[in-house]
C-alpha cells in the first residue's frame, strides 16, 4: 500500500494508505470502493502491518481498490479539535467523516478508479462515526449526497461491553497503552502469527480521552436513534473472545437488531478470534467476507440504480 496526502475542502489534511487493486477487472458500475477506519490508539497501518498482514492482499486478489485512511487526529491527519460546545468526539467524527472525508475520498480515489460506491469498513471505535456518518448520509436528498454509500462493514464494536466505562485519570489528556497490556487486550498470545508482535509498540498511537469517555456519555445515549436511520446495507461481526465486548450470538443480534432502517443487516460471531480481527489468524477469512460483502453491495446498489431510472 502507497502513502497518500490529500488536502480537504475545509483546508485540513487527511493521510493513509492506498491500494489500487491489482487483480482481475471488475465491471466499473459494480466496483466498490472500500474505505477502512481504523481503531482507537492505531492507525491506517492497523490494516497494513506488513506485507503478510495486509488487506492488500484481498484487495489484489480481487481486484478491489482499498483507501485506509488516518482518522483526524491521527498520524498527519488534521484534528478536529476543539469539540464544539454541545457535541461529542463521535459527533464531530462523523460530522468529518460525511461533510469532509468520504467526499474528498470518492472524488481522489473512487471516481477516478470506476467505481460506483464506497463501502466502509470500521474496526472498534472506528465505527462511531462511520454509523453517524451513514445515518447523515441517509437523511441527505439524493441531489445532495457528494459520495455513494453502499455498506458498513463492522468488527470490534457493538452495543454490550463487557467491562465497567473507562474514567480518566486526573489531567489526563491522551491514552497509550503499555505493548504487553495492549496484546492483552486487543491481540492475545496464540491468536495471530508470532511475528505481528514486534510491530506492537511501533503501531501504538495515543489516543484523546473523548475518544472513548464520549462513548459512554454520548454514544450510547443516542447510538440506537443514529443506527435506525441507516439505510446502507450492514454486516457485523463480534469476536468470541474480545476482551473489550461480550462475544456471544445475544450481543450482536441486540446490535444488529438497531439497524432498523437498513435494507440488510449480516451478523455474526467469530470463534475463537481476539478483537484484532484485522491483525490474527481470521485476517484473510474476515477481510475475504468483508470485501465479498462490499461487492454485493456495489451490485445491489448498481441494481437499485437502474431500476429507479
Amino acid at each position: 500500500m502507497e502513502p497518500f496526502k490529500i488536502t480537504l475542502s475545509n483546508e485540513a489534511t487527511l493521510t493513509g494508505l492506498v491500494n489500487a487493486g491489482s487483480g482481475p477487472a471488475i465491471l466499473p458500475n459494480r466496483l466498490p470502493l472500500i474505505v477502512c477506519l481504523h481503531g482507537g490508539t492505531y492507525t491506517s497501518r492497523y490494516f497494513h502491518v506488513d506485507a503478510s498482514h495486509t488487506a492488500s492482499s484481498v484487495s489484489n486478489s480481487l481486484g478491489v481498490p482499498l483507501v485506509a485512511i488516518n482518522r483526524p487526529g491521527y498520524a498527519d491527519s488534521t484534528s478536529f479539535y476543539p469539540i464544539p460546545q454541545g457535541s461529542s468526539y463521535p459527533q464531530e467524527y462523523g460530522i468529518w467523516l460525511h461533510r469532509y472525508i468520504l467526499p474528498a475520498i470518492w472524488a481522489e480515489f473512487g471516481e477516478p478508479r470506476g467505481c460506483n460506491c464506497i463501502v466502509l469498513h470500521c474496526h472498534s471505535l472506528g465505527s462511531t462515526g462511520a454509523i453517524i456518518a451513514a445515518s447523515m448520509h441517509a437523511a441527505s436528498e439524493p441531489i445532495e449526497a457528494t459520495y455513494p454509500l453502499a455498506g458498513l462493514v463492522i468488527s470490534g464494536f457493538g452495543s454490550q461491553p463487557s467491562g465497567e466505562a473507562y474514567k480518566p485519570q486526573g489531567d489526563e489528556t491522551t491514552i497509550t497503552f503499555p505493548p504487553k497490556v495492549k496484546d492483552s487486550i486487543m491481540l492475545q498470545q496464540g491468536c495471530a502469527d508470532s511475528s505481528i508482535y514486534q510491530y506492537t509498540e511501533e503501531l501504538n498511537h495515543g489516543m484523546p480521552v473523548e475518544e472513548i469517555g464520549d462513548v459512554h456519555t454520548a454514544w450510547f445515549p443516542r447510538w440506537k436513534e443514529w443506527a435506525g436511520n441507516v439505510k446502507a446495507p450492514v454486516m457485523a461481526a463480534v469476536a468470541q473472545d474480545d476482551v473489550m465486548w461480550k462475544g456471544t450470538r445475544e450481543h450482536i443480534n441486540d446490535f444488529g437488531s438497531a439497524f432498523t432502517g437498513s435494507e440488510r443487516v449480516d451478523t455474526s460471531v467469530v470463534i475463537g478470534a481476539p478483537h484484532n480481527m484485522e491483525m490474527s489468524y481470521w485476517a484473510t477469512g474476515w477481510y475475504t467476507r468483508s470485501f465479498g460483502f462490499a461487492l454485493e453491495c456495489a451490485a445491489s446498489f448498481a441494481h437499485k440504480n437502474q431500476s429507479s431510472t
